[in-house]
């Protein structure tokens, strides 16, 4: 997730341009995926002001959208995250020009989930444990913040999973690794990546 950390940090300095023409929004999924994250960095860096790195929530909005592109085909798809983060800083000055904010109603609708601020978890034990395990490895991985709050969430669902891994016969391995790439995928449709982290912590602990 190396890409992701890289990206965090350039789109946290970009500055929004000024321009005459407002961009439309690609129809391409990577390039979409890609714009939209461009638009909510815009968005948050309007209210951060221009210096500095985002706060971990904003980023997690930002990722989000290319976490759903990621995620379309049931299963997290590393490339697929990796390409529409990294094209973001490029589409920065084609995208924010004129009258930008115009073009965010057109992201929540093509991704719902981006709106959704108070998710709620899998009513399976295992299918919870395992997004929220999943999520919070992955923005541990991702953020570019020191706040530990995914390390700390990560070690106590290590607990609880395992024996509930064992108990259902799923072993180390490709299984695992399987099991744990689609509960990525349904993690991030459950909401926004921080406050599903929230929901996490308050159904297991921070």
């Amino acid at each position: 997730m190396r890409v992701a950390t890289a990206t965090m940090t350039t789109m946290a300095l970009l500055l929004a341009g000024c321009g005459e023409k407002t961009a439309e929004l690609p129809t391409e999924p990577l390039e979409r995926a890609a714009a939209c994250g461009v638009l909510e960095a815009a968005n948050a860096r309007e209210s951060a002001g221009p210096k500095g790195e985002l706060p971990a929530e904003a980023q997690g909005r930002v990722l989000h959208y290319a976490m759903l592109y990621a995620s379309e085909g049931g299963a997290f798809d590393k490339a697929k995250f990796n390409a529409a983060s990294k094209r973001m800083p490029a589409l920065f000055d084609t995208l924010i020009k004129g009258k930008w904010q115009n073009l965010r109603p057109a992201c929540a609708s093509a991704y719902p989930p981006t709106q959704i601020a108070t998710p709620r978890l899998p009513s399976k034990p295992l299918d919870a444990m395992l997004q929220c395990y999943t999520m919070a490895d992955f923005l541990h991985t991702a953020s570019t913040q020191l706040d530990d709050r995914y390390g700390l969430l990560i070690s106590k669902l290590d607990n609880k999973m395992t024996p509930a891994l064992r108990a259902a016969g799923i072993a180390n391995g490709a299984a695992l690794t399987e099991k744990k790439s689609a509960a990525l995928a349904s993690a991030a449709k459950l909401g926004q990546p921080v406050a599903v982290i929230k929901a996490c912590e308050a159904q297991y602990g921070g």
